[in-house]
């Protein structure tokens, strides 16, 4: 294999030097490999490798550091199950903030709720917000909807600052390497509770349960410190290696298996409707042995 260019993950193969994106699961001695049609663009940001790609199986590739991280054809599911949870099992989410989540889908699908009055999205790095509206193809909620603030800031330095403000924090995080490695450790948790209303939640995801389980298994143990009930919930999402990943709720109050269902706002999904909604919480035993 040839590697192209200095990008994490791109290489050449065969005779037709077809263009493939690998991504490692170290883990496991394993590479997932997607067939890439055409490299649209790469950079190097101030914070980490960015490029687009079209591929022949998900479409356009948001890539940081050689790892998918958004699609244009499946893209909908990570960002529904991230946030139609929290955003359902909360009954009066007027405060929202989401870290990370540049590509904006989340907010997207936060504005869904009218109850939300305020929805402040702190993401690291501006280019990849510019690099997701440009190539993406994704509306500017930021300026299609004025309760979206965008806060270009270090996640970890914005939320040592907040006290009892929000009543949901989804923390849109991306592998733990870069610059979203605080951002899975137990400093960061104690913030995040601190930051949150008295009946406020948090959710995040926490890595496919299992080829990384120990980071699920993290997750919920550092939470479980912090907050009276916690619960993690799985989805299928096609991009990421094992197709199956894995999300954390944690609340001070609010239990997502005794939420009101009439709130969820799913007439317009793709993937979350009321039937998923509780069966996300099911857990295979190999799940269940994994958080013992």
């Amino acid at each position: 294999m040839i590697k192209p260019t200095n990008l994490t993950g791109y290489y050449k193969e065969g005779e037709r030097e077809e263009l493939w994106l690998f991504d490692d699961v170290e883990e496991m001695g394993l590479e997932i490999g997607y067939k890439i049609d055409r490299l649209l663009h790469y950079e190097q940001s101030p914070y980490q490798e960015i490029s687009v790609a079209e591929s022949a199986g998900f479409g356009r590739m948001l890539v940081l550091d050689g790892i998918p991280q958004y699609t244009s054809k499946e893209g909908y599911i990570y960002n529904e199950m991230l946030t139609h949870v929290p955003l359902t099992t909360h009954p009066e989410p007027h405060k929202v903030a989401i870290i990370g989540g540049g590509d904006c889908g989340a907010a997207r699908e936060t504005a869904k709720y009218t109850d939300v009055k305020r929805i402040d999205v702190v993401e690291i790095d501006a280019r990849v917000v510019e690099v997701s509206r440009t190539w993406l193809s994704n509306p500017a909620i930021y300026e299609l909807d004025d309760r979206v603030h965008m806060i270009y800031r270090d996640g970890l330095h914005w939320i040592k600052g907040q006290k009892a403000i929000y009543d949901v924090l989804i923390v849109d995080r991306s592998d733990p390497y870069g610059p979203s490695t605080a951002l899975y450790k137990p400093a960061f948790y104690e913030l995040a509770y601190r930051a949150l209303n008295e009946d406020g939640l948090f959710v995040c995801h926490s890595e496919s349960p299992y080829y990384n389980p120990k980071i699920m298994r993290d997750t919920v143990r550092y939470l479980n410190k912090l907050f009276p009930i916690v619960r993690v919930y799985l989805a299928a999402v096609p991009v990421f290696p094992g197709g199956i990943w894995s999300f954390v709720i944690a609340s001070k109050k609010w239990d997502p298996m005794h939420a009101d269902i009439r709130r969820l706002q799913w007439r317009n999904n793709g993937y979350m409707n009321p039937d998923l909604f509780y069966a996300s919480f099911a857990l295979p035993n190999y799940v269940k042995k994994a958080l013992e």
